[in-house]
């Protein structure tokens, strides 16, 4: 996962690495255990749920004596199902978080951490804000040519940058937001909302969200049960990684942003030593791409903006 410029989408992508690199071994492992548990069974007739528990379970700190029910009685696509349900909860969680940190760093305390989760105005008939707003909103309150000119190359070249598909991603974010609370809040079933979040997500292609493949929208019906599979949660997680890169990246140079920059430079507690920046020119933006990558950045496109940032905050001579 490539680096972000704002605190709050690094927290993510480190919350989104420790949770995908815990869910696909698990579900590795919960696969392997079946076979192993479902061999020991037909080897042992009589086996007991405490045998299985002390030959499955032994030193890992849990008991397990359901594990014939886990293991033999119940369908593997049945477990799938649960995995991802687990993995879009916590995906979703992971954006709302986000979303609320981000705006509230900037200072935006309206309803820019909802709105960012919905279309733009006028998209399938929103009438609120949505995302090119907020975005539109950030930008308005004040841009930094400099920032832009150093920076947003770099983050905006990220092959995980969602920017331009900013408001498809997220309406195939509502269909699986829709099928989340549908599954906390409904049993399973699917409401009106969760059939009108999947026809206006129905018609996406691969082509529309900037994916490998055309993401997986399967139907659901108002009042039927929701069948959710692994492939929709990836397709989810992928999701949610491309517009926190697009939205990062769009908001990077933003008159935020360079403060958010300038602090912690300022912040830095070696800025005092590299003050005095080298007369050489290849030397003086090796340093200024040294500075960048300490406090957390990228390397500049431009150097000399990172420079000109600098000088007028009293942290480059």
């Amino acid at each position: 996962m490539e680096q972000f410029f704002f605190s709050a989408s690094k927290d993510f992508g480190t919350e989104m690495t420790r949770l995908l690199d815990f869910v696909r071994p698990a579900s590795v492992a919960l696969w392997n255990l079946r076979w192993q548990v479902q061999g020991f069974v037909a080897a042992v007739d009589d086996a007991t749920d405490d045998d299985l528990s002390n030959r499955f379970a032994s030193g890992s700190g849990f008991q397990a004596r359901n594990l014939r029910r886990i293991c033999v009685e119940t369908p593997w696509d049945d477990q799938v199902q649960q995995f991802a349900q687990i993995v879009a909860g916590n995906v979703i969680a992971l954006f709302e978080s986000w979303a609320e940190k981000l705006f509230l760093d900037i200072g935006l305390h309206n309803k820019h951490h909802k709105w960012v989760q919905f279309p733009s105005r006028g998209i399938n008939g929103r009438q609120e804000k949505g995302i090119r707003d907020v975005i539109a909103d950030v930008h308005t309150a004040g841009t930094s040519s400099e920032m832009r000119s150093a920076f947003f190359p770099v983050y905006a070249s990220s092959k995980r940058n969602g920017s331009a598909q900013l408001d498809e991603l997220i309406l195939l974010y509502r269909y699986h937001k829709e099928i989340r609370n549908a599954f906390m809040h409904a049993g399973g079933r699917a409401s009106q909302r969760t059939e009108d979040a999947w026809a206006a997500a129905s018609h996406l292609t691969r082509a529309d969200v900037g994916g490998r493949r055309n993401p997986v929208v399967t139907p659901v019906t108002t009042g039927q049960q929701i069948s959710y599979r692994m492939e929709q949660a990836n397709d989810l997680a992928s999701v949610v990684i491309r517009l926190i890169h697009g939205i990062d990246a769009e908001l990077c140079y933003s008159a935020y942003a360079e403060e958010y920059f300038l602090t912690a430079w300022r912040s830095w507690g070696d800025a005092a030593k590299y003050k005095a920046l080298p007369g050489d020119p290849v030397q003086r933006e090796r340093r200024i791409a040294k500075i960048c990558r300490k406090n957390g950045f990228v390397a500049p496109t431009d150097p000399t903006a990172v420079i000109t940032l600098g000088r007028r905050a009293g942290l480059a001579a």
